[in-house]
């Protein structure tokens, strides 16, 4: 079967990456935020990489920044969702806990949970420039070669 070319062929990867990478993102950090950090590179490469194939148009750096844009948002999304979850699971009396132990300061549970949604903030924002910057890098890797 022949590739057809069609208007909007990164932005349509990226929209089924974003919904792929969601779901990864999700499972990745119930483990951490840095399991869906790691995780964000390796799907944001993929995502890249797909995209830059879709578009012949397009120089492939451009066509993998395009569908890692689009796709990060929904990547995000999903990683924080899951770092939610997990610490839903762990609880924030736990969690105050543990930082007061670490840094030998009594810490309440608000503020421990106030903390964790600062990191969570943190992370999204990396994730979003680590995903971006490996889609852009595999769609030029990708008309490379």
């Amino acid at each position: 079967m022949e590739k057809r070319e069609e208007p909007g062929g990164a932005l349509r990867v990226g929209m089924v990456w974003g919904g792929i990478g969601g779901v990864l993102g999700f499972v990745a950090s119930l483990l951490g935020s840095l399991a869906g950090i790691l995780a964000g590179a390796f799907v944001g490469y993929s995502c890249g990489k797909r995209a830059a194939g879709a578009e012949t148009g397009r120089h492939g750096a451009l066509s993998g920044l395009i569908g890692g844009a689009v796709a990060a948002p929904v990547y995000v999304i999903g990683a924080s969702a899951g770092a939610l979850v997990a610490a839903h699971g762990i609880g924030s009396p736990r969690m105050a806990a543990t930082l007061s132990d670490v840094l030998g300061t009594p810490i309440s549970a608000d503020e421990a949970w106030t903390l964790f949604l600062l990191s969570i903030v943190l992370s999204a924002l990396l994730q979003a420039a680590i995903f971006i910057a490996s889609a852009t890098a595999a769609g030029a890797l990708a008309k490379r070669g």
